[in-house]
């Protein structure tokens, strides 16, 4: 699944957004994270999906010196900082939102729901804890960003109508399988509710609003559309034409279509292959074994479809058909410094015309293929099938070269870091403090200020503005000096490459180095 959540349009939340989290990983944010800001004094309601405590991290996510993937992402949420009010759980600003709320108690993971975000600024560290099923990450330094969760003022409208939606949907396409005999009128009506139901709430793009939602559904139906009518002119009317078996058209066909549609839940959620590319092969855990029985599965079925299209005696055109399909996609793949991805609709395409004949086992495979060609479609759209390595990989590691420490100066009250001259193609080094970009530049050395935890929350203090009683600066007293996770990384342009592991400044002023590999 994906950090974000699909809802169907409810006029009364036409201001709730719809986020992951509100915070870019590494330099994402800018200098300083000031592309992020602002990090207080602001509020705003979101609203989560059912079963949100299930989303994962998909690329490696470094907190510090610990390196997480495929899995859930909170950091924080256990005993507040220093002078805070004790009740409160606080959460660096990168969390998942949805998660985050579960993790407070404010909302259940098998209900969604609706809450408050409330920005609170810089936070001196980030204690670990579990809490509703969800075991969060700690973090023992400071972070410019934070956030709580709260409960909505009023109870409002906010149930993840998904569900409902699906009911309805379904029992439509049950009742027009079972009563009609039509192919074209079957094949349409399912066509389009199904897709509406993925694009507006079985499994929709990310999106802000409502308004949003129903733009990118619209956008993406006539092209998808035309391609479903030459696969009904050229594929499914062959299966369907003059077929009278209701019953078996209904449970083969519309389950299996159903099965592929919810593919955030039934295939996405248990085979554990995010992409079909091999840098998430190798990564993923499971993932080669999978392909292998996938694989093995397409085998057997397409020798057993071969075997009935073999009686039809049709093979020879067949044969043709995917003897150019095979030149065409040998020709992508030979092209440089590109690569080819086969998304769910590309599969379908290509496996479609396998299914055009009359027989149990192709209604139950043109049913599924058509489902994930649906879902594809409304969820991602038309995504290239060439993509360079950079988005391919989008926020995942590339491989490049590290700039090369020299020296770590450190001083009562400062911390000098020095590298190697930057050599080309790179033109300056970027130089993470604490998970936020502090400095960006060609200079061979640059010195950051040691707060004392104290100042740090006095910080906080003036970033929230706060009046209250636990606003008291006589409450921030304590003079041991901030830990600091410091990484480097090279710099083209606006783009940046892998940084080093952390090395880590302790609040003693010991330094230990940073380990071999990238972050």
């Amino acid at each position: 699944m994906t950090p974000f959540g699909g809802f169907l349009f409810t006029p009364i939340l036409s201001n709730v957004l719809i986020v992951s989290s509100f915070r870019s990983k590494n330099a994402g944010c800018g200098l300083d994270g000031i592309d992020c800001r602002s990090f207080a004094n602001e509020t705003f309601v979101f609203r989560c999906p059912t079963d949100c405590g299930s989303v994962q991290l998909l690329e490696p996510y470094t907190v510090g010196t610990q390196q997480f993937n495929y899995q859930g992402f909170v950091v924080g949420g256990g005993l507040p900082s220093q002078g805070i009010n004790p009740d409160t759980r606080y959460y660096r600003a990168d969390s998942f939102i949805c998660q985050a709320a579960v993790h407070s108690g404010v909302l259940k993971a098998s209900g969604g729901g609706c809450a408050r975000l409330r920005k609170t600024g810089t936070q001196a560290s980030f204690a670990a804890s579990l809490s509703s099923g969800i075991r969060s990450i700690g973090f023992d330094a400071p972070f410019v960003s934070s956030f709580t969760v709260e409960p909505l003022e009023k109870e409002v409208p906010c149930t993840d109508l998904r569900w409902t939606a699906f009911g309805i949907t379904l029992a439509f396409n049950i009742i027009i399988s079972l009563f009609t005999t039509s192919p074209t009128v079957f094949y349409w009506t399912l066509f389009c509710s199904i897709f509406w139901e993925v694009a507006m709430a079985g499994d929709p793009p990310a999106h802000a609003t409502p308004y949003d939602l129903v733009a990118i559904g619209a956008t993406r139906f006539l092209p998808t559309a035309f391609a479903g009518y030459v696969l009904e002119r050229m594929v499914v009317r062959r299966t369907l034409q003059d077929l009278n078996a209701q019953i078996e058209k209904t449970v083969l066909w519309v389950g299996a279509c159903w099965l592929g549609a919810l593919n955030d839940y039934t295939f996405d959620k248990w085979i554990p292959i995010s992409r079909l590319t091999p840098h998430d092969l190798k990564q993923q855990p499971g993932a080669m074994a999978a392909l292998v029985i996938i694989v093995v599965a397409l085998i057997v079925i397409g020798v057993s479809q071969a075997w009935s299209i073999r009686k039809e005696g049709k093979m020879g055109n067949y044969l043709l058909f995917y003897a150019f399909v095979g030149i065409c996609l040998a020709l992508m793949i030979a092209i440089p410094n590109v690569n080819l991805r086969i998304h769910h609709y590309v599969l379908a395409l290509l496996l479609l015309p396998g299914t055009r004949i009359q027989t149990r086992p192709s209604l139950l495979y043109q049913g599924l293929l058509m489902g994930l060609f649906i879902n594809g479609l409304a969820r991602w759209g038309w995504d290239g099938i060439l993509q360079t390595d950079l988005e391919l990989r989008n926020d995942a590691l590339l491989g490049t070269l590290l700039p090369k420490l020299q020296d770590v100066v450190v001083m009562a009250t400062n911390v000098t870091v020095s590298w190697a001259a930057v050599k080309a193609p790179w033109d300056a080094v970027s130089v993470l403090v604490n998970d936020v970009e502090r400095y960006r530049g060609n200079a061979k050395s640059v010195t950051f200020e040691r707060l004392t935890v104290g100042q740090v929350m006095q910080q906080s203090l003036w970033d929230s503005n706060s009046t209250d009683g636990s606003g008291d600066p006589d409450l921030f007293r304590n003079e041991e000096r901030e830990k600091l996770y410091i990484r480097l990384g090279f710099v083209d342009g606006n783009t940046v490459g892998d940084y080093t592991r952390a090395g880590v400044v302790f609040p003693n002023g010991t330094w230990v180095a940073m380990e071999a590999g990238s972050t």
